[in-house]
């Protein structure tokens, strides 16, 4: 096994894998845009088949993404791949929605966790979840509180080999830590924002813990684009609805970043390399719904980490995050 893999469950998967998140495509929440306007699923099923020909074989889908839509093009994708992939394709969806429910409420109780899980192996069409986290759940929930049998139970019959947390921010992970919970951990981890690296190197949990690293290119912003225009979306992306502090900060953090866009592949592969540069148990899920951003992600994985000094250029440029994020 390569530095460019790591293991999962027993597992190998690439440390870049596939954000599934985009492969809901267009759809609301609250009456507010939710996901990341309108793709082509025909394009969008290409990007994954080309990711298991070359070796990108973990896919972070959920419940959320427009009501099970991505799990279900992800499924679909999956069975109508007749290539010779070299790695098996390994899954992790989240729950916590209410399913079918018009309530906005949250439910991470075991009933809803065991009734998620059926859900989604038939969207997947699968019989197992190798991977399975709340999404989201408050920061300080009281995760000591939560019965861990129904997961254990699952993980007995073999519908899911782990399960974990995708947090909110990093007080949502030191919470997730402080209670043991599972085994997977997922946050924000990019350039701009690299506050989630302080726990891969923890020895309380690098060994116990794999980390899963979500947003590495920042929502998109980090793009040669950005470095240049200032970013405007359609109005069924949820991008579309960012706070306008946060995008005027994040595109000045993104321009002071410019020299990586000199390097090979440009600033988006050099962020994507960025997340392979720390040698603990991490890998990184940016979002993918063209071949165009697949092969961004195969480059990058080519490439390999960043040399030490251009890290040293990364901190000194962006030292602290947002504020509002702190």
């Amino acid at each position: 096994m390569s530095t460019a893999h790591i293991s999962v469950n027993g597992l190998i998967v690439n440390r870049i894998g596939f954000g599934c998140w985009q492969l809901a495509g267009a759809y609301d929440l609250n009456g507010r845009p939710n996901g990341y306007g309108t793709i082509d699923s025909d394009e969008s099923v290409r990007a994954i088949h080309m990711a298991l020909d070359h070796g990108i074989n973990f896919f972070d889908t959920a419940v959320a993404y427009g009501a099970g839509r991505s799990e279900e093009l992800l499924a679909a994708a999956l069975k109508s791949y007749s290539g010779a992939g070299t790695y098996t394709p390994v899954i992790c969806t989240k729950y916590g929605i209410i399913e079918g429910s018009d309530s906005d409420d949250d439910d991470f109780s075991a009933p809803n966790m065991v009734r998620s899980v059926e859900h989604s192996l038939k969207r997947l069409q699968t019989d197992c979840i190798d991977v399975l986290l709340l999404h989201n759940p408050p920061d300080d929930m009281n995760l000591t509180e939560l019965d861990r049998e129904p997961f254990e139970r699952l993980i007995r019959e073999g519908k899911i080999r782990s399960y974990g947390v995708s947090c909110r921010t990093q007080k949502g992970v030191a919470n997730v830590l402080k209670h043991n919970f599972g085994s997977i951990v997922e946050a924000v981890y990019n350039v701009l924002d690299r506050r989630y690296g302080s726990f891969f190197s923890d020895e309380q949990y690098k060994d116990r813990y794999t980390f899963i690293s979500r947003v590495p290119l920042a929502s998109g912003f980090i793009a040669p684009r950005t470095l240049t225009e200032n970013r405007t979306f359609a109005t069924n992306d949820i991008r579309s609805n960012f706070n306008a502090e946060q995008v005027e900060w994040v595109t000045g953090a993104v321009r002071q970043l410019g020299f990586l866009n000199d390097m090979e592949g440009g600033i988006t592969v050099s962020a994507l390399r960025f997340q392979l540069s720390n040698p603990y148990n991490t890998l990184s899920i940016p979002g993918i719904k063209n071949t165009k951003q697949l092969k961004d992600a195969l480059l990058a994985t080519e490439l390999g980490p960043l040399p030490a000094d251009v890290i040293s250029a990364i901190e000194a440029a962006v030292p602290e995050v947002f504020y509002r994020w702190r």
